[in-house]
């Protein structure tokens, strides 16, 4: 795969009083919602109110993490647009703690710019916890050269 860094990367910050957690013997939920800003060669900008990650685990300790969130900014040309990341991921109950979660996200993008480009199925995430940090970054399967052109 030509990837090597990825084409976005973000820390996101979440209040640990603000996270809601349930448990019963039909499995758990976490619903987790988080603060972010984005600053890449694409896209710079900001959450907006309502970025979430709920995390829900079935009694066979199948764990699926769902994240949706969106930022205001700007593409790389200036324009002012918003970028909207559905982030999928499964997870048996002993990979909960692990330092990586592969993910498959989902962008889409109202920059005339980069819309196109970051609406097609090319990408896989990971998120990342390291030093009791959470990093989300998103990789470009595919060649990029073509996206600034």
């Amino acid at each position: 795969m030509p990837e090597t860094k990825p084409v976005m990367s973000f820390e996101i910050h979440a209040d640990p009083h603000e996270i809601t957690e349930m448990e019963c013997p039909y499995g758990s939920i976490s619903i987790i919602p988080f603060h972010a800003k984005l600053e890449s060669d694409l896209f710079c900008g900001e959450t907006l109110p309502g970025a979430v990650d709920v995390q829900q685990e079935n009694a066979a300790g199948l764990r699926q993490m769902s994240a949706r969130y969106a930022f205001r900014g700007r593409d790389f040309k200036g324009n002012a647009c918003t970028l909207f990341i559905e982030n999928e991921g499964w997870m048996k109950h002993t990979e909960k703690h692990s330092n990586v979660i592969h993910t498959f996200p989902l962008l889409l993008c109202d920059s005339p710019v980069i819309g196109s480009y970051l609406a097609e199925r090319r990408f896989r995430g990971e998120v990342v916890n390291e030093n009791g940090k959470t990093e989300i970054r998103i990789y470009d399967t595919l060649d990029e050269s073509d996206i600034k052109n």
